[in-house]
């Protein structure tokens, strides 16, 4: 790998607030820019990156059976639906409120004593499955669903399938009032924690050789099912909790899907290139700049490769 391409990212990212930036080829650390130690000592509340957890508990609980259909009606878990006046509410399924198309309009549930009833009690603006908005309400009752079908909370089913198979042992999860996991933006994790998930990723739903999600559920959800903004380069996307990014350019293997908290906290995944990288920040401005620098390297890194100026670029990927 080009030293001359990860100097250029330094340079870049100690010009502002990044404090961490790791990149993985496969399992080996290839580079790694910490601001200081408490950077690794502290954890770091790493918002939507919740989403994208809860999207793998979805996905645990659809490969034990425990969700038959992510096509079914969400009022089989919230009857209240059903007393609705609005019929379009009782079309809202699993799937809908994963990849940001329940219609539901978005309002501020945080101020509510209710959170769960305050996002079902808003109207429908839109037909579901029709129009990509990003809710964090959709969010947040997934992880109700999760707590209704597993019978224990949210963090307490990623504790017994997913935390502890990672090794992730000290974490804080916010819970609404009602004592609902915070489905939206409510986790704090360690840097090295945030790797694990990103190797998770990396590795199709499997750590340390066991396979904690499969395969077939992460190539289900890091699929575009909406269009968000297009670019000259390429085409920003939704999946399931998880946002995608495909080059415009044919014969690439800068396709790349991440999670994303506000403030600029990412989770990084390029699969043909067999490279995860995990950003940790304070950004109150100029929050893309960690995906912006990334898509500069990996572009550099093309460069390299279809010019053979470096002998020691990122080796050839397969098509």
């Amino acid at each position: 790998m080009s030293k001359l391409s990860l100097n250029e990212l330094e340079k870049k990212l100690k010009g502002i607030r990044i404090e961490a930036f790791v990149i993985y080829k496969g399992d080996t650390r290839i580079y790694e820019y910490l601001k200081n130690k408490k950077v690794v000592e502290k954890p770091l509340k790493v918002n939507s990156i919740t989403k994208s957890i809860v999207s793998i508990l979805i996905g645990i609980m659809v490969d034990k059976g425990l969700i038959k259909n992510i096509h079914e009606s969400i009022q089989n878990y919230f009857p209240e639906i059903l007393e609705s006046n609005d019929p379009q509410k009782k079309e809202i399924t699993i799937f809908h409120l994963l990849t940001m198309t329940s219609g539901l309009q978005i309002g501020n549930f945080q101020g509510s004593k209710n959170w769960v009833k305050y996002i079902l009690e808003q109207p429908i603006i839109h037909k579901p499955g029709s129009t990509f908005q990003y809710n964090s309400g959709d969010s947040h009752l997934l992880s109700e669903i999760i707590q209704k079908i597993s019978g224990i909370s949210t963090a307490s089913f990623a504790e017994k399938y997913l935390f502890h198979s990672l090794g992730i042992n000290k974490y804080t999860w916010l819970k609404d009032p009602q004592g609902v996991n915070g489905g939206g933006f409510s986790i704090s994790l360690y840097l090295e924690d945030m790797v694990k998930l990103g190797l998770l990723f990396l590795n199709e739903g499997q750590f340390n050789s066991s396979q904690i999600l499969s395969s077939n559920w992460l190539h289900q959800a890091t699929r575009p099912y909406n269009q968000v903004k297009k670019t000259n380069e390429g085409t920003y996307g939704y999946g399931y909790q998880l946002w995608t990014y495909e080059n415009n350019h044919s014969n690439t293997p800068n396709d790349y899907y991440y999670a994303n908290g506000i403030f600029g906290q990412y989770i990084f995944i390029v699969p043909k290139l067999n490279i995860m990288a995990v950003v940790k920040s304070h950004l109150q401005e100029q929050q893309s700049a960690p995906r912006i620098f990334f898509e500069e390297l990996l572009k550099s890194w093309q460069d390299e490769r279809d010019s053979g100026a470096s002998q020691t670029a990122v080796p050839p990927y397969e098509d």
